[in-house]
Protein backbone atom coordinates (compact mmCIF):
# COMPACT_ATOMS: atom_id res chain seq x y z
CA UNK A 1 0.00 0.00 0.00
CA UNK A 2 1.72 3.44 -0.91
CA UNK A 3 1.29 5.89 1.31
CA UNK A 4 -1.31 7.88 -0.51
CA UNK A 5 -3.63 4.79 0.44
CA UNK A 6 -2.69 4.79 3.75
CA UNK A 7 -4.40 7.56 4.62
CA UNK A 8 -7.23 8.40 1.59
CA UNK A 9 -9.64 5.90 0.55
CA UNK A 10 -10.67 7.77 -2.89
CA UNK A 11 -10.62 11.18 -4.64
CA UNK A 12 -13.74 11.64 -7.00
CA UNK A 13 -16.79 13.66 -7.97
CA UNK A 14 -20.23 12.49 -6.98
CA UNK A 15 -23.39 12.75 -8.52
CA UNK A 16 -23.58 16.57 -7.52
CA UNK A 17 -19.97 17.31 -9.30
CA UNK A 18 -18.40 18.33 -5.60
CA UNK A 19 -15.50 16.57 -4.43
CA UNK A 20 -15.37 13.94 -2.43
CA UNK A 21 -11.96 13.17 -0.38
CA UNK A 22 -12.68 10.05 1.82
CA UNK A 23 -9.96 9.12 4.38
CA UNK A 24 -8.96 5.77 5.74
CA UNK A 25 -11.01 4.65 8.83
CA UNK A 26 -8.48 5.35 11.80
CA UNK A 27 -8.50 9.09 10.63
CA UNK A 28 -11.96 9.33 11.05
CA UNK A 29 -11.40 11.25 14.92
CA UNK A 30 -9.54 13.94 13.91
CA UNK A 31 -12.19 15.08 11.09
CA UNK A 32 -14.26 15.82 14.37
CA UNK A 33 -11.99 17.90 15.63
CA UNK A 34 -12.87 21.89 15.39
CA UNK A 35 -9.42 22.99 14.80
CA UNK A 36 -8.79 20.30 12.13
CA UNK A 37 -12.09 21.27 10.45
CA UNK A 38 -10.74 25.27 10.55
CA UNK A 39 -7.40 23.99 9.19
CA UNK A 40 -9.19 21.83 6.56
CA UNK A 41 -11.73 24.94 5.15
CA UNK A 42 -8.91 26.92 4.66
CA UNK A 43 -6.41 24.85 3.12
CA UNK A 44 -9.27 24.43 0.87
CA UNK A 45 -9.59 27.65 -0.05
CA UNK A 46 -6.21 28.79 -0.45
CA UNK A 47 -5.92 26.20 -2.66
CA UNK A 48 -9.34 26.75 -4.65
CA UNK A 49 -9.24 30.17 -4.30
CA UNK A 50 -12.50 31.70 -6.06
CA UNK A 51 -13.68 28.56 -7.37
CA UNK A 52 -14.16 27.70 -3.55
CA UNK A 53 -17.83 27.61 -2.60
CA UNK A 54 -18.45 25.28 0.36
CA UNK A 55 -16.43 22.48 3.00
CA UNK A 56 -19.12 19.26 4.82
CA UNK A 57 -17.39 17.30 6.84
CA UNK A 58 -18.65 14.08 7.59
CA UNK A 59 -17.50 10.81 9.76
CA UNK A 60 -15.04 10.42 7.17
CA UNK A 61 -15.39 12.17 4.19
CA UNK A 62 -14.66 15.67 2.66
CA UNK A 63 -17.35 17.47 0.22
CA UNK A 64 -15.90 20.14 -1.44
CA UNK A 65 -18.15 22.19 -3.43
CA UNK A 66 -16.68 24.39 -6.32
CA UNK A 67 -18.37 26.67 -9.07
CA UNK A 68 -19.86 24.83 -12.14
CA UNK A 69 -17.70 24.03 -14.77
CA UNK A 70 -14.17 23.94 -12.79
CA UNK A 71 -14.96 20.44 -10.84
CA UNK A 72 -12.61 18.19 -13.03
CA UNK A 73 -9.54 20.50 -13.01
CA UNK A 74 -9.92 21.36 -9.51
CA UNK A 75 -10.19 17.62 -8.71
CA UNK A 76 -7.26 17.66 -10.26
CA UNK A 77 -5.45 20.11 -7.97
CA UNK A 78 -7.23 18.97 -4.96
CA UNK A 79 -5.61 15.42 -5.81
CA UNK A 80 -1.96 16.88 -6.54
CA UNK A 81 -1.89 18.77 -3.32
CA UNK A 82 -2.61 15.64 -1.16
CA UNK A 83 -0.13 13.74 -2.71
CA UNK A 84 2.02 16.80 -2.08
CA UNK A 85 0.89 16.95 1.21
CA UNK A 86 1.45 13.24 2.23
CA UNK A 87 4.61 13.15 0.36
CA UNK A 88 6.16 15.70 2.44
CA UNK A 89 4.65 14.26 6.05
CA UNK A 90 6.23 11.18 5.15
CA UNK A 91 9.19 13.10 4.06
CA UNK A 92 9.42 14.41 7.68
CA UNK A 93 7.92 11.23 9.84
CA UNK A 94 10.81 9.74 8.28
CA UNK A 95 13.67 12.43 9.02
CA UNK A 96 12.64 12.19 12.69
CA UNK A 97 13.23 8.61 12.91
CA UNK A 98 16.56 8.89 11.42
CA UNK A 99 17.66 11.38 13.65
CA UNK A 100 16.00 9.55 16.65
CA UNK A 101 17.90 6.90 16.01
CA UNK A 102 21.01 8.78 15.97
Amino acid sequence: MDSFEQFIKYVKLDEEKRILISLQNHLETYLQDEKVKSMLKESAQSILKDDFIQLEIGKNICRITVKEGTEEKNLKLIEEELVKGIEMAMAFLIQMNNMNNN
